[in-house]
C-alpha cells in the first residue's frame, strides 16, 4: 500500500521551481551590472523580479483552486492542496504589493510627484490596470481572511480572482521591458498565464459543462438527532466509484431548502461583519462519504453547523443531487501499516463509517477505533460499529464520552496501546482536537509519517 504522505514537499517544491524559472530567464536576458547601477535602476529591477514571481504565484493559485485531479495527487490530497492554495495566494499578494512599493520607491528617487502619478489613470491604462488589479486583490484578500463569509459568498469572492488576474495580465503583457529582451521569458509568462486562465475557466466559467459530475436523487433524509442528518442518495446513472474515507461535493436541488435559505443579509456578530448568503444556485458543499464502496446508494451524514447544513434538515425525498468527486486520500487503505488506531471526534466519525463498512470479516488491518463524543447518546451508528466488531476479529470500538472520561489523551492511548509507536494513527475531528493529539503523539515519539489527519471538512 502507498503512504498517505508520499512527499509533503513535492507540491510546494514544484511551485517554487515554477516561481524561480522567470527570475532565471530575466537574469539571462541582459547583463546584470547595468540593471543594478544606481538607486533608480536597482529599485526598478527588484520591482520587476517581484512582478514576475508574484504573477507566477497568482497564475498557479488559479490552478490550485480548480480542483484538478493530477494537481490534487501531486499534493497528496485536496486538504493539503487547499492549505498551500491559501498560503500561496497570500504570497502572491505580498509579492505584487512589493512590486508596487519598489516601483514607487524607484520613481520617488526622481520625484515624489512622478511616483504618485503612477497611481492614477493619467499614467495610462497599462499602468492603471495594474493598480486596479492590486486594489481588487486587496479587497478580495481582506474579505477572504478577515470577514466571516457564508460559503456561497466565499465561493464568489474566490471566483473574482480570475477577473482580477485578467487585469494583472493586461498590465504585465502591455508593459514594455524585460520580456521584450527575452523571448523565452515572454513565452514562459504567457504559458503560465494561459494555464491559470484555462484552470479558472474550467472550474468557474464552464464548470457545468466541463467538470464531470454524477446525477443522484435523494432517497431518504434521516434525522438522527436535533442536529445530525443522514442523507441517502440513489444514482440516476452509474454509481460513483470511490475509496473509503474520501469526500464529495454535493449540490442539492431542493425546493424545501430554497424556502429555508434567506436572501443575502448583513449581520454583525462579535464586532466582525458577516455576510451570509441565502440561496445561491449551483453551489457545491463538501461532505464525507459514509457508505461503503460497491454499495449502489451513496450516503453522507451532516451536522447542522451553518445556514446550508441547517437547511439540509428540510431536504425532501425525491430532490435532485449533483455529486462531484471523489476527493481526498484519507483512508485506511492508503497507509502502510496493518496496525491502525482510528480516532473520531463527533461528526468526524463520517469517513471512518465508510472505512468500517468496507472492512471484510477477516482481512487486515487490525484496528482500535476511539469514538470521542460529548455524551454517549451522541455516538451515532454505535450499534452498527459494535456489530462489525462482534463479527470481525481485530476491530475494536472504544467510546470516549467527554462528560464522563474527559478528552482523549495520548497518555491513555499509550497505556492501552503498547504498540502505539508501531501503528498508523488516523484522526478526523475538530481542528483543536487534531492539533492537540498531533502534538501529544509527536511528543510521545510517534513518527510524524504515521500520523494522518482529515482536516478538509473543518477548514
Amino acid at each position: 500500500m502507498r503512504s498517505l504522505k508520499p512527499s509533503a514537499l513535492r507540491g510546494p517544491l514544484a511551485l517554487a521551481v515554477l516561481y524561480v524559472v522567470p527570475l532565471l530567464l530575466w537574469a539571462r536576458a541582459a547583463p546584470l551590472g547595468p540593471r543594478f547601477t544606481g538607486q533608480f535602476a536597482t529599485l526598478t529591477s527588484v520591482a520587476v523580479l517581484f512582478a514576475f514571481a508574484g504573477t507566477s504565484a497568482f497564475a498557479l493559485n488559479l490552478v490550485l483552486g480548480a480542483r484538478l485531479r493530477p494537481v490534487e495527487a501531486l499534493f497528496g490530497g485536496l486538504d493539503r492542496m487547499y492549505r498551500v492554495h491559501r498560503i500561496n495566494g497570500q504570497l502572491a499578494y505580498v509579492l505584487l504589493l512589493c512590486h508596487l512599493a519598489f516601483i514607487l520607491a524607484g520613481r520617488a528617487t526622481l520625484s515624489l510627484t512622478t511616483a504618485l502619478h503612477l497611481l492614477g489613470p493619467g499614467a495610462g491604462w497599462t499602468v492603471f490596470a495594474g493598480v486596479l488589479a492590486l486594489i481588487g486583490f486587496t479587497i478580495s484578500i481582506v474579505l477572504t481572511l478577515f470577514v466571516r463569509l457564508g460559503h456561497e459568498v466565499f465561493v464568489y469572492v474566490q471566483r473574482s480572482f480570475g477577473f482580477i488576474f485578467l487585469l494583472a495580465c493586461y498590465h504585465v503583457f502591455t508593459t514594455h521591458g524585460a520580456k521584450a529582451q527575452s523571448p523565452a521569458l515572454n513565452w514562459y509568462m504567457a504559458a503560465l498565464a494561459t494555464l491559470g486562465m484555462a484552470a479558472f475557466a474550467y472550474r468557474s466559467v464552464f464548470g457545468n459543462l466541463l467538470v464531470r459530475r454524477h446525477p443522484y436523487r435523494v432517497a431518504a433524509a434521516n434525522r438522527l438527532d436535533d442536529f445530525v442528518t443522514e442523507v441517502v442518495m440513489e444514482p440516476l446513472a452509474d454509481p460513483l466509484a470511490f475509496t473509503p474515507g474520501q469526500f464529495v461535493f454535493v449540490n442539492f436541488r431542493s425546493l424545501a431548502m430554497s424556502a429555508e435559505l434567506r436572501p443575502f443579509e448583513l449581520s454583525m456578530e462579535h464586532q466582525v461583519f458577516s455576510f451570509r448568503a441565502g440561496e445561491v444556485g449551483n453551489q457545491f458543499h463538501p461532505f464525507s462519504i459514509t457508505s461503503a464502496p460497491g454499495e449502489r446508494a451513496l450516503m453522507i451524514t451532516v451536522k447542522a453547523v451553518g445556514d446550508y447544513t441547517r437547511a439540509l434538515r428540510r431536504l425532501e425525498i425525491g430532490a435532485d443531487a449533483v455529486v462531484e468527486g471523489p476527493y481526498g486520500s484519507f483512508s485506511h487503505q492508503n497507509v502502510p501499516r496493518d496496525r491502525q488506531l482510528w480516532i473520531a471526534g463527533g461528526i468526524g466519525v463520517t469517513p471512518f463509517l465508510s472505512m468500517a463498512r468496507a472492512l471484510g470479516d477477516h482481512d487486515r488491518p487490525d484496528v482500535d477505533f476511539y469514538y470521542c463524543v460529548e455524551r454517549e447518546q451522541e455516538a451515532h451508528f454505535l450499534d452498527e460499529l459494535l456489530a462489525i466488531a462482534s463479527r470481525r476479529p481485530g476491530f475494536r470500538v472504544v467510546v470516549v464520552p467527554r462528560d464522563r472520561d474527559g478528552f482523549l489523551s495520548v497518555e491513555r492511548l499509550a497505556a492501552e496501546q503498547p504498540d502505539l509507536r508501531d501503528a498508523d494513527v488516523l484522526i478526523c475531528g475538530p481542528p483543536a482536537m487534531i492539533e492537540s493529539l498531533r502534538a501529544q503523539l509527536t511528543a510521545a515519539r510517534v513518527p510524524a509519517a504515521q500520523i494522518h489527519a482529515e482536516e478538509f471538512g473543518y477548514a
